[in-house]
């Protein structure tokens, strides 16, 4: 009778570290979840070689606003206050350009 070969003990791994540079972003609205595609390169040489990296990453709208949020307050920058149009603004027909 044939021996099966001993299972191998499978030994977790730590996650990969990405250290690279960001050079351009997408998002495509999903319902209620928004995929955020994150492209990235790991030098000047790389981008050169057009040697590109994406990254996709599913967040809820909550975390996609609490990660907005937080760029936003790292960079010391805020949202622009919206004008309230007056009132002779919101009954003239808008102009087309």
């Amino acid at each position: 009778m044939a021996r099966r070969p001993a299972k191998k003990k499978v030994e977790p791994t730590d996650p990969a570290e990405h250290r690279a540079v960001v050079v351009g972003w997408t998002h495509n609205g999903l319902g209620s979840s928004i995929d955020l595609r994150i492209q990235s390169t790991v030098s000047k040489q790389a981008l050169d070689d057009h040697q590109i990296d994406s990254h996709h990453f599913l967040m809820t709208h909550n975390q996609a606003l609490l990660l907005a949020k937080y760029l936003l307050d790292a960079t010391g920058q805020a949202l622009p206050q919206r004008v309230k149009p007056s009132l002779w603004q919101r009954f003239l027909p808008k102009r087309k350009k």
